[in-house]
């Protein structure tokens, strides 16, 4: 098989994984299911797509890692539901500091009808740490569990989010 047929498959079948999930993640939502892991989601959301930079550890847009990281929406009043937080995760929002995190975003119109041939030169979407279909679910998941929904952050939820309730990030908190 040449190789383009080859990759042609593959491109499809990815595609098709992830609209399959993203069918899967809104029927789950409407049975009231979990698409993913929270636990792992929590690990994603700190340390691998690096959300807490932006998004502050307990989500809510004002209390990131980095300094000079843009503010990021508050994740804790965001009306999404899991459809829309799996295509904002995987594809980011063009023209924001919000990253895509799929690896095939912006191929053959998976994010938004478009691929990256249609943005201007130094107008392309920001690319994230891209992690899989699985691990956006996973922080979706933990998102629905965790954060969406919470009222201000509290002393508990900051201890269990660092494992260490003698963390820095928790002192305003006691």
């Amino acid at each position: 098989m040449p190789l383009s047929r080859v990759v042609a498959v593959s491109l499809a079948a990815l595609s098709f994984g992830f609209f399959a999930l993203a069918a899967s993640a809104v029927r789950a939502q409407q049975a009231g299911d979990l698409v993913g892991d929270p636990e792992r989601g929590k690990i994603v959301f700190r340390s691998i797509g690096y959300c807490v930079n932006c998004h502050g550890w307990p989500g809510d847009g004002k209390t990131g890692v980095l300094l000079q990281a843009p503010a990021a929406p508050n994740l804790r009043e965001t009306g999404l539901d899991t459809a829309a937080l799996i295509e904002v995760i995987g594809c980011g929002i063009p023209g924001t500091p919000m990253p895509y995190h799929d690896r095939a975003a912006y191929r053959e119109g998976r994010c938004y009808g478009m691929d990256l041939s249609d943005f201007a030169p130094d107008s392309e979407p920001v690319r994230g740490k891209t992690f899989s279909d699985r691990d956006v679910a996973n922080v979706v998941a933990y998102l629905q569990t965790d954060v969406i929904g919470r009222g201000e952050p509290t002393f508990a939820e900051c201890a269990d989010f660092f494992e260490n309730p003698d963390a820095r990030a928790c002192n305003s908190l006691k």
